[in-house]
């Protein structure tokens, strides 16, 4: 029993080691995780405790056993008094017996070490497992603090620089424009004025504003004012735009190019005019429409659309029935009938309805999708959609060709805008 005791011990030194162990790399790194001891493994320490209990408490029998032997060797040592000193057979007995439980007592302590050292074995793989993912959750932490350090730095630079940045200063100046020159107000006026090859010109919506235009002087007798041209290009135009943009205008007269909403009414509401659409699809398909009455409200009525007076004879169908009467929409102001926005959806800016049979401002592609430039009734009265690689929407006025003012005569002022942003540092 002396030889079970020890082993007992040191059993209860090896797991309470273990869990020690464990449970100091738990407190060490408890700053940063929580390292939570398997449950199976709990429950292998309490199957070993009981084993060594049921190994160290020995049965009733066991114990009657060893009483005996214990009594008959003190009657041993008692000397010739015996009663059984004279009996050599229950002697020889009795030291069989002590014997045979010394080797069963050798047995147990021999099985119980074996359990011991596999159990400890499978502690310290434990042990190690623990020390390890902490190890890698301590380096996960430590990486951590470092980023947020970094990334604390940097916003303080960010900020300091804000800091440095004085108001933007905006200067405005007036220029006069003194009168003598020719100031045509489209296209029209300038083929009135002896002009015939179509190209870039310089027009005056408003009598004091100049914006450039490509006049079509050529189709159907010409003096057509350009506001929309689409072409396949190796770098189009961005068209998704907010409200400003289309109202001011975009893009290369040479090119891709949007005339602006405030210069189409100016040029359209306080005279008849009329509108012409040449479209292309990717095929070389080319048709065209024409509309006897066009024109676009003021920006208090959200630049609405009037394309009424569809030509039956045009060869491309009417794609703007759905559109007249619809008020402007951008990607940042939504006048449409849709329960969404048809601008965010198609990528445009653009008279939608709920949203569009025709698509001039989308993203030029051959494409069947919607979102493409395209026109849904290409063939008349017949619903199928097409793809455009090219396109122009233009109008001049309706009496074309009879004598019309072009030029809008007398003095008048231009007011310039200079906005300057300085990035000055402060003195700390």
């Amino acid at each position: 029993m002396g030889g079970v005791a020890v082993v007992w011990v040191a059993l209860v030194g090896v797991v309470v080691g273990v869990g020690g162990a464990a449970v100091t790399s738990t407190h060490k790194s408890n700053a940063s995780h929580q390292v939570v001891v398997p449950y199976d493994l709990i429950q292998q320490l309490v199957e070993v405790s009981r084993s060594l209990q049921s190994l160290l408490t020995p049965s009733a029998s066991t114990r009657l056993n060893l009483l005996r032997g214990s009594t008959a060797n003190h009657a041993l040592t008692r000397g010739p008094n015996n009663n059984n000193n004279n009996d050599g057979t229950t002697t020889t007995t009795t030291t069989q017996q002590q014997q045979q439980q010394q080797q069963q007592t050798s047995l147990d302590s021999s099985s119980l070490v074996s359990l011991a050292l596999r159990h400890h074995t499978l502690l310290q793989q434990r042990n190690e497992d623990l020390l390890t993912q902490n190890g890698r959750c301590t380096a996960q932490v430590e990486a951590l603090q470092e980023d947020k350090a970094e990334l604390r730095q940097q916003l303080q630079e960010y900020k300091k620089r804000l800091r440095n940045v004085q108001p933007t200063t905006t200067t405005t100046t007036e220029t006069p424009v003194l009168g003598g020159g020719a100031r045509v107000k489209d296209c029209a006026g300038h083929q009135n004025e002896g002009a015939t090859e179509s190209g870039v010109y310089e027009i005056f919506p408003s009598e004091c504003r100049a914006k450039k235009v490509w006049c079509d002087l050529e189709t159907e007798g010409g003096g057509w004012t350009v506001f929309l041209q689409r072409r396949e290009l190796p770098q189009q135009e961005n068209f998704t735009r907010t409200w400003l943009d289309y109202e001011r205008g975009f893009g290369e007269v040479v090119g891709e190019y949007w005339l602006g909403n405030e210069a189409l009414h100016q040029l359209t509401a306080k005279a008849p005019h009329v509108l012409r659409v040449d479209a292309e699809d990717f095929l070389g398909s080319r048709r065209w429409g024409h509309w006897g009455r066009f024109r676009v409200a003021s920006p208090q009525k959200n630049y609405e659309l009037l394309a009424v007076a569809y030509a039956t004879n045009s060869t491309l169908g009417d794609g703007l029935l759905w559109h007249s009467g619809m008020k402007f929409s951008t990607i940042d102001r939504d006048n449409d009938n849709h329960k969404g926005s048809c601008a965010d959806e198609y990528k445009g800016g653009w008279w939608y309805n709920v949203c569009h049979n025709a698509n001039p401002t989308g993203i030029l592609n051959n494409s069947e999708n919607f979102d493409s430039v395209g026109w849904v009734y290409w063939t008349p009265r017949l619903y199928k959609w097409a793809s455009l690689r090219n396109l122009q929407m233009k109008f001049r006025p309706s009496g074309f060709g009879a004598t019309i003012p072009s030029s809008a005569p007398g003095d008048c002022t231009t007011t310039t805008t200079t906005t300057t942003s300085t990035t000055t540092p402060k003195t700390v």
